[in-house]
């Protein structure tokens, strides 16, 4: 028995390479808004964490899932456990997985960091979007559990939330151990005003990075 499908559209249903478009996810606001980590910031997240074939990453604080999902669709062979404790987005996040068909290596985990993270496999690659105020407490959980060559990116839009990673950041340019990056992120995007094209500036992101070179 043969079948014959005739597909019909435009195609391009499914993404075709990083940085998928906010509003083709599923989020606890309007279309492309909502707690999910902006395109533009998310490649640059994905850059930073350059995830690879067997590794094991988490995405602490993972929202609706903007980073574990692409972390998840572009490499099948990565393991991702998003951990988030908020009922609505959660259900975000369970939905961005089933509709990127990214079941069988995205595993959610409902939860509060840092006592969610005790079960999990030990992570290689590990990106702090949010914290619930105990940001100090899971950058220097996180940082020891860290094999050497493992990754660590978090990423701050209020000025607290700066300073605990500026102070981190502090912490291990003295204890020399990691290798340092940091880049904040300002994105404009266009719109219309009266007919007239003009940009809307999101929030500024700090991103920081860092690579372990040393066991503490």
């Amino acid at each position: 028995h043969v079948s014959i499908i005739e597909t019909h559209g435009p195609g391009g249903a499914m993404p075709n390479f990083p940085g998928i478009p906010d509003h083709h996810y599923v989020t606890d606001g309007e279309a492309g808004k909502g707690l999910l980590t902006k395109r533009e910031v998310r490649l640059v997240i994905l850059s930073m964490l350059q995830a690879a074939p067997l590794d094991i990453g988490w995405d602490v604080g993972a929202g609706c899932g903007g980073v574990a999902v692409e972390l998840a669709y572009w490499n099948e062979r990565l393991n991702v456990y998003a951990i988030e404790h908020h009922e609505q987005r959660l259900g975000c996040l369970a939905a961005n997985r089933d509709k990127f068909g990214v079941v069988s290596n995205l595993h959610t985990v409902a939860g509060r960091a840092p006592e969610a993270l005790a079960d999990l496999p030990a992570p290689n690659k590990v990106f702090i979007g949010g914290s619930d105020g105990e940001l100090p407490t899971l950058l220097q959980q996180i940082w020891q559990q860290l094999p050497v060559g493992g990754v660590l990116v978090a990423s701050a839009v209020t000025e607290n939330t700066r300073q605990h990673l500026l102070a981190f950041y502090q912490q291990r340019r003295d204890a020399s151990d990691a290798m340092e990056q940091a880049t904040q992120v300002g994105v404009s995007r266009g719109g219309e005003l009266a007919g007239q094209l003009l940009f809307r500036p999101n929030l500024p992101v700090t991103l920081f990075q860092w690579s372990k070179m040393s066991a503490a």
